[in-house]
């Protein structure tokens, strides 16, 4: 239970890209000096899932795919709920606190407020909320990047945070595609009431488009400088770009779990990169 209130795929996701910020500055005491960092990003987004989930729990209840989870079905009391995520964000932000620095802390705070006092409330509201909510997906890695010792403006960390921010964007779209019925049920405002199906498919491409040209800036500003880890990261772009050469060509939508593998493959080019420039 406590691992569908906690969304762990996703939760480890986000740590992930932490890790992926908290490598790509030079690294001082190896991974191990990443562990609290990694660990209070991970909280952090176990936290706000289960927040999420008490927030949206009605909502939740409406749609196959999330009518089993703790608080929609009933198996948890919203009180429970609420408890569990404030205890796992109070974690995490102690964690951050004690093992890392005040401009941490800060995005911590800053990615709850974010995440569950302007994103999901927006959901009920707009069906443009993602365009704002596409801002969380920059809060980890820069995260691992300041943790790491690393300014927040330097264009190393906007590049990365950049790619994550453009790749939430047709992620969402293909997933919400996925699930078509189920948002139409919740009669909460979607994509669907904007936009038809071609011009869905239309704007996914285009933003997946961008998000190559923004992955690509990440080998043309030698941010990854490993032979390997380059050679990966190239094949994952070439593979990307076929696959929405393709998509565009057959006029379908995009891909999710692609979409997924395309972002797991390009953090661990980055991790990649570190390793073998320490061996």
């Amino acid at each position: 239970m406590l691992l569908v209130l906690t969304r762990l795929r996703l939760s480890l996701m986000v740590a992930a890209s932490a890790l992926a910020g908290f490598a790509l500055y030079p690294l001082r005491g190896g991974w191990i000096a990443a562990i609290p960092t990694v660990s209070g990003v991970l909280l952090l987004a176990a936290g706000c899932s289960a927040l999420n989930q008490w927030q949206e729990r009605e909502s939740d209840a409406l749609m196959e795919r999330t009518r089993l989870r703790p608080l929609a079905s009933h198996r948890l009391s919203p009180r429970a709920g609420l408890a569990i995520s404030i205890a796992l964000l109070t974690l995490a932000l102690l964690l951050l606190a004690l093992a890392t620095n005040h401009t941490v802390t800060g995005l911590g705070l800053f990615a709850i407020l974010w995440y569950n006092g302007v994103y999901t409330p927006l959901k009920r509201r707009s069906a443009l909320a993602l365009l704002p909510g596409a801002l969380c997906g920059a809060i980890a890695p820069l995260i691992g990047w300041s943790a790491a010792g690393g300014a927040p403006g330097d264009y190393r960390i906007v590049l990365l945070a950049g790619t994550l921010v453009l790749w939430q964007i047709p992620h969402f779209w293909s997933f919400a595609c996925r699930h078509r019925a189920d948002y139409l049920r919740t009669g909460l405002p979607s994509l669907f009431t904007l936009f038809n199906d071609g011009q869905i498919r239309r704007l996914g491409v285009l933003w997946s488009a961008a998000l190559l040209v923004a992955t690509g800036q990440l080998l043309a500003f030698n941010i990854i400088v490993h032979p390997v880890a380059r050679l990966l990261l190239v094949l994952v772009v070439a593979a990307g770009l076929a696959n929405v050469g393709r998509c565009a060509w057959k006029r379908e939508p995009l891909p999710f779990g692609r979409l997924n593998a395309f972002m797991a493959l390009l953090l661990l080019a980055l991790l990649l990169d570190t390793t073998l420039l320490q061996l």
